[in-house]
């Protein structure tokens, strides 16, 4: 029986193997390989540094009595059974403080409870930020985009007053509708990269969480989706070219849609069901649809066009200054950058871009690091860098949806990069809309402007050196190089936050309320609460209700005294967008068993102080000094707490005579200014 000599299967043409290499036996997997390592490598950099900025920040992310309280008094109400949009007013979506209260609810009512819900939330943003990189530009890319984030974002803190950080942000809308915007993004790329309708469904998840919180991230929510389902629509059309089939296109259009529905209604009909069960169909429709509402509302646009602060903050106090100095910025940038691009390819020997000119302007907006020192030049403060991004990124962005749309339209095989590029520009440029004047990564910038940056990083690291990689080996170490120029800037950023933290070793709050912030020495917000807190304690200590004037409600959730009003605050934007005389009918209905008033400069508000005008809550004074008086003993005013002079106020008795509140009619209430 003869036996068949067996051959080893090799590819045509290939060539027999002969000596050693033909009788070595194949090698068993290393389960340590190279791109393992760099994958194990990646996690332990991202949380390391997330870590230690959490350590080094801990409890000292909030301001004690402006913004952030206004969230933690809504948690524990609604863990209560309070109901948004009747017991508590509120500004924007109900989603946030939904899921804060159910938070509050399971978990017990405590800063520590809000703060490990938003560590938990900033966690996914990470997550989602390094996935929607690496599928754009590769694992550095992804990585980068994550260490930009943690550094400059999640743990920034540059001004005296925090709020802008996602551990304890100025509102809970914001972070929650970032997050929702990235769910978006996220879905759309993972759809495009393996075409399966599923990915449409977190799309659509993502936008109903963007369109239950927050106007910005709904607008570029929705701005992304545009431009997403317009350059597949045009793919699906021009498929069989040069045919143009507008059926086949919209069979891909209804198909998609149910998906992307179905994520949306899954979140959003839970929800409306839940304000069902509890307030009737019209309320239901409303807290459910309150982000379209509110941005439509004329009283809602009257308020932020009319308030000097809203101006400022947007830029409409001086429109055509701020207009001019971040064009001027944005252009020297762009000439520069230019210039350096045109070196850089000479320098790297990268051979002509053909069709993809787009490139050029990619390498230009790569050195957009620049921006910081040039708005530096500009004298302006290094964190309103955002002159440098506002008009580069709007451009570029511009130029790759152009690009989008024509390589769709052509059937070109490289489609896909620059629609995933365009869907995370549209989001970005959009959701600098309202910095367009006014750009700065505090404020309104910490959750306005990461998808800009880190725009501008994709760009820099991938985009600016892929023309030039194969020109000569050694270019392919650009991407390291700019990725080490990016690193420098966000350990500076991340320097400054931990010089401000480090500041920050004043205590206020007792038990799971306890945190630190700054000392009276450098800000007077704590030593405030503190007193406000011994104020009530002292002289009203059995008032089951408190309302402060003009903003307190911090005070109330720290000692656990709910306010008679939905409103929470009174300052005069506030103010204009709830209306005084409604304040005053909520007032006069449902009176509280003790009042404490401040004197708080308003000049920011264009006003001298609280009740100066009718706009700024003069009839609610006047309400209070003819139903309340000053708590005292024998006639003699008590009003002195610490260093700070408060008016602590009691109802007054029916035909009693007490010491008046408002002893100048003309004037301010008696209390020194803070």
């Amino acid at each position: 029986m003869s036996k068949k000599k067996r051959t080893k299967f090799r590819p045509k043409g290939a060539q027999p193997q002969t000596g050693r290499a033909a009788t070595a036996t194949p090698k068993a997997p290393n389960p340590l390989s190279w791109p393992k390592l760099l994958a194990v490598g990646e996690l332990l950099s991202l949380g390391a540094f997330f870590i230690y900025l959490l350590a080094h920040s801990w409890l000292r992310w909030m301001d004690p009595l402006i913004d952030f309280p206004r969230d933690l008094y809504y948690a524990w109400r609604i863990s209560e059974g309070d109901l948004l949009y009747k017991q508590l007013a509120n500004w924007y979506g109900p989603l946030a403080q939904l899921v804060e209260g159910a938070a509050f609810r399971l978990f017990g009512a405590g800063i520590d409870t809000m703060i490990w819900t938003n560590v938990a939330l900033t966690v996914v943003v990470v997550v989602l930020v390094r996935d929607i990189f690496r599928l754009l530009g590769g694992r550095l890319s992804g990585w980068l985009a994550a260490m930009v984030f943690i550094g400059v974002f999640a743990f920034g803190h540059y001004t005296n007053m925090a709020n802008y950080n996602f551990l304890a942000p100025y509102v809970a809308q914001s972070t929650y509708s970032f997050a929702g915007l990235l769910v978006v993004l996220w879905g759309l790329v993972h759809h495009l990269k393996s075409e399966r309708s599923g990915w449409l469904r977190w799309a659509g998840l993502g936008l109903a969480v963007a369109y239950l919180d927050k106007p910005e991230a709904l607008l570029a929510a929705l701005g992304s989706l545009f431009i997403y389902f317009s350059v597949w629509i045009i793919r699906a059309a021009r498929e069989q070219r040069p045919k143009v089939d507008w059926r086949s296109a919209g069979r891909w259009t209804g198909v998609a849609a149910v998906w992307l529905a179905g994520g949306f209604f899954s979140l959003w009909l839970p929800v409306f069901l839940y304000f069902l069960a509890r307030g009737g169909w019209r309320y239901a429709t409303l807290a459910t649809n309150f982000v379209p509402y509110s941005v439509l509302a004329r009283q809602f646009r009257e308020t932020l066009m009319t308030a000097p602060m809203q101006q400022a903050g947007l830029g409409f106090d001086q429109p055509w200054t701020h207009f001019v100095l971040q064009a001027w910025t944005g252009a020297l940038l762009l000439l520069i950058c230019g210039v350096m691009a045109v070196a850089a390819r000479a320098w790297t020997r990268a051979p002509k871009f053909g069709p993809g000119w787009w490139w050029a302007c990619g390498v230009v907006i790569g050195f957009a690091g620049l921006g910081a020192w040039l708005a530096e030049y500009q004298a302006l403060h290094w964190t309103e860098i955002g002159a440098a991004f506002v008009f580069p990124v709007i451009l570029t962005t511009a130029f790759v949806v152009g690009w989008s749309l024509w390589a769709a339209w052509t059937g070109r095989a490289d489609w896909v990069r620059p629609l995933g590029l365009a869907v995370v520009g549209v989001a970005a440029s959009l959701m600098m809309a309202r910095m367009i004047l006014y750009g700065r990564i505090f404020h309104f910038g910490f959750f306005m402007m990461p998808l800009a940056v880190l725009w501008v990083v994709q760009l820099m690291v991938v985009e600016a050196a892929r023309p030039t990689a194969g020109a000569l080996r050694v270019n392919r170490l650009l991407p390291v190089v700019f990725s080490v120029l990016a690193l420098t800037g966000v350990l500076a950023l991340t320097k400054v936050s931990l010089h401000d933290y480090a500041l920050k070793n004043y205590e206020v709050g007792q038990g799971r309320d306890h945190f630190y912030t700054f000392g009276p020495e450098v800000f007077n917000n704590g030593v405030m609460l503190k007193n406000l807190m011994v104020a009530y304690k002292e002289k009203t200590p059995n008032a089951r209700t408190l309302v402060i004037f003009p903003e307190g409600i911090a005070a109330n959730y720290h000692l656990r005294v709910p306010t008679t009003l939905a409103e929470l605050e009174f300052q005069p934007v506030a103010l204009a967008y709830a209306g005084p005389p409604h304040v005053l009918d909520e007032l006069t209905a449902h009176p509280p068993e003790s009042i404490i008033f401040y004197d708080r400069d308003f000049s920011e508000f264009g006003v001298p102080y609280f009740g100066a005008d009718e706009a700024s809550g003069r009839n609610l004074v006047l309400w209070i000094n003819d139903h309340y008086w000053l708590a005292g003993i024998d006639g003699h005013t008590e009003k002195t707490v610490s260093h700070h002079e408060l008016d602590i106020l009691k109802p007054r008795a029916p035909n009693s005579h007490g010491v008046a509140f408002l002893r100048d009619a003309d004037g301010p209430p008696p209390s020194s200014s803070l």
